[in-house]
């Protein structure tokens, strides 16, 4: 399972201290991205694929709120379709105590923004990356 770290700012967060909830949605974005990236396929390298990767649908549920310097882990487990790549995300505090949970659905196109079979060179490292 992928882990990426998110440390919250002062500049990240509302009047009471609490992390803007726009804050959290590119953290749990650029945890989706930290994953690709480690597995070797960027979002802007799927271009050379001929395809893109476009966000149809998201949604997040918050638990318990993340404050100023806190630091939160979130955890990305992909779900590979034919034509879409999704991404369930869990962030936890330091104790373990749950922040919120995830989700975010692409769907794989391509030039003319038609819906495409994932490409082998784009599947293969996702595969394996949840083996």
């Amino acid at each position: 399972m992928f882990e990426h770290e998110w440390k919250c700012h002062w500049g990240q967060v509302d009047p009471a201290g609490i992390a803007y909830y726009p804050r959290l949605v590119d953290a749990m974005h650029e945890a989706g991205e930290e994953f690709m990236e480690s597995i070797g396929i960027s979002y802007w390298d799927v271009k050379e694929f001929d395809m893109d990767l476009p966000l149809v649908a998201m949604d997040m549920e918050f638990r318990k709120p993340v404050f100023v310097g806190d630091t939160i882990s979130i955890e990305v487990e992909p779900d590979i379709g034919n034509k879409s790549l999704g991404f369930d995300f869990t962030a936890r505090h330091e104790d373990g105590a749950v922040a919120f949970e995830g989700h975010e659905q692409h769907v794989c196109v391509d030039e003319d923004k038609q819906s495409m079979v994932i490409p082998d060179k784009v599947r293969e490292p996702l595969e394996e990356a949840i083996e």
